[in-house]
């Protein structure tokens, strides 16, 4: 974890998605990912040895995909373990690393801010008008709240990145 970044005596806000943040990568991987393999190996087995496969596999193991990344990506963020353009960014000097760093997050942020509050309010349409799947008969509001708690948690977790972008380039800036 990246906690050499954050010092966690000062920075509740950090600790705080820290510990969300682990909580929902382990209902990823311990719930949902599980999930995705039960339902894709009943079906395997259904479709191949009963030829009755699950109507609703492809939307159920789809919906536990969806929350299974959205509930992973705050602790990606938060160990800065994502995927960058390497190419690009290693030729910058390590101030200019850290101003892309924040404008990225900042930009990110602002997006996902959006998403959540968009996919808020998509969880009331959702449970109102009993919105679910073709085949797949379980409600999906439940997963509308869990994409609005991964997303919350993003934007949390990128705000907490940019804090500690700006901190470092001060520091950097000290030393100079």
């Amino acid at each position: 974890m990246s906690q050499e970044v954050f010092d966690a005596k000062d920075f509740g806000l950090w600790r705080f998605v820290n510990r969300m943040s682990d909580w929902t990568l382990a209902c990823s991987m311990y719930i949902l990912y599980p999930a995705i393999l039960v339902v894709v190996c009943i079906d395997v087995i259904g479709r191949n040895f009963f030829a009755t496969p699950l109507s609703w596999a492809i939307e159920g193991s789809g919906l536990f995909l969806i929350g299974g990344i959205f509930l992973a990506a705050p602790r990606v963020e938060l160990d800065r373990t994502h995927i960058l353009l390497d190419i690009l960014y290693d030729r910058y000097s390590l101030k200019w690393k850290r101003i892309c760093d924040i404008i990225t997050r900042f930009v990110a942020f602002v997006w996902m801010a959006g998403a959540t509050v968009r996919s808020a309010v998509e969880i009331h349409t959702s449970y109102v008008l009993l919105e679910s799947g073709t085949d797949f008969r379980y409600p999906f509001w439940p997963m509308r709240l869990v994409m609005t708690i991964g997303f919350a948690l993003v934007a949390l977790a990128l705000i907490c990145t940019i804090i500690s972008s700006i901190r470092e380039l001060r520091e950097e800036g000290k030393k100079a």
